[in-house]
């Protein structure tokens, strides 16, 4: 008895240490398994590893899991890690951004974080990732700032959540209402692959800054200046709770769009040709 009471805390300990966030930390999903993503119970609806046909092609494992709508386990679409490889101090690691692919089968999602910290306290991202469904795999990227979440149960900060992650969240949700750091209820498939706790900011934006906003943050015109252009090209605007405020093709590589009567807030321009997508932020003062 003595002997398992005194191996009994390094075990602990071990588990521990196991599961804490870190800096680079990569869920690719090769290994076979979920690597710890649930839905909160085993069953036919929790995600699973698809072996073949990730963003790389062939025999590149991802996940998918398919939300079933209703008001059961599985109906809303949200995929958590709790307590394993996903919880811990993400800012003593440098980590400032979740990067991730993914894939939308049925309908458009609003892709967003959300966190469970102490307390209680949860939040969620602010400004989600519209992916479009039937557009392939798209690169993910969101921020870990201090003002890119909105608190929406609890009374501890966003520093002090982020400083002791217990849970985390890929789900979708139009806005960011009390309720909806659960996730949506809809029927709706989502794959994932390589979610990365990334130490820089937006790898879209430096690798293939093919375009620029200006003035931003502007409190009238919103100026697009492009590198290049494609046939069907293309710009869409989203405002906060990813509701489509504009639309248009692009036929010259600098447009001027009117945002003065637009509400002061944050809007995710997004640039789209045949070969990829660009997103960026502009703020409307």
């Amino acid at each position: 008895m003595k002997k398992t009471l005194l191996c009994l805390p390094f075990i602990l300990l071990s588990l521990v240490g196991f599961s804490q966030v870190s800096a680079g930390q990569v869920d690719d999903f090769e290994d076979g398994t979920v690597q710890n993503w649930i839905i909160g119970a085993t069953g036919p609806s929790s995600p699973v590893n698809v072996d073949t046909g990730g963003p790389a092609g062939a025999e590149d494992n991802f996940l998918e899991y398919t939300s079933n709508g209703g008001s059961n386990i599985g109906s809303r679409m949200a995929i958590f890690n709790a307590n394993n490889q996903w919880s811990g101090n993400f800012i003593s690691e440098g980590i400032v951004e979740i990067q991730f692919d993914a894939e939308v089968v049925t309908n458009d999602l609003h892709l967003r974080l959300a966190f469970q910290g102490p307390g209680g306290t949860r939040m969620i991202s602010t400004v989600p990732v519209v992916v479009t469904a039937g557009s392939g795999w798209n690169s993910v990227a969101l921020p870990l700032g201090l003002s890119d979440f909105t608190i929406v149960q609890g009374t501890n900060t966003v520093s002090e959540v982020l400083s002791s992650v217990l849970t985390m969240r890929i789900i979708s949700v139009t806005d960011e209402n009390i309720d909806n750091w659960r996730g949506e209820s809809m029927v709706a498939t989502l794959r994932v692959d390589n979610i990365t706790a990334s130490t820089t900011l937006n790898r879209t934006e430096f690798e293939q800054p093919d375009f620029t906003i200006y003035p931003n943050p502007s409190t009238t015109n919103l100026n697009l200046s492009l590198n290049t252009i494609s046939n069907g090209s293309r710009i869409e605007i989203y405002n906060i709770l990813g509701a489509k405020i504009f639309s248009r093709n692009i036929s010259n590589p600098n447009l001027t769009i009117n945002a003065s009567q637009w509400q002061k807030g944050v809007y995710l321009v997004r640039v789209l040709s045949d070969d990829k997508t660009l997103t960026k932020r502009f703020v409307k003062q």
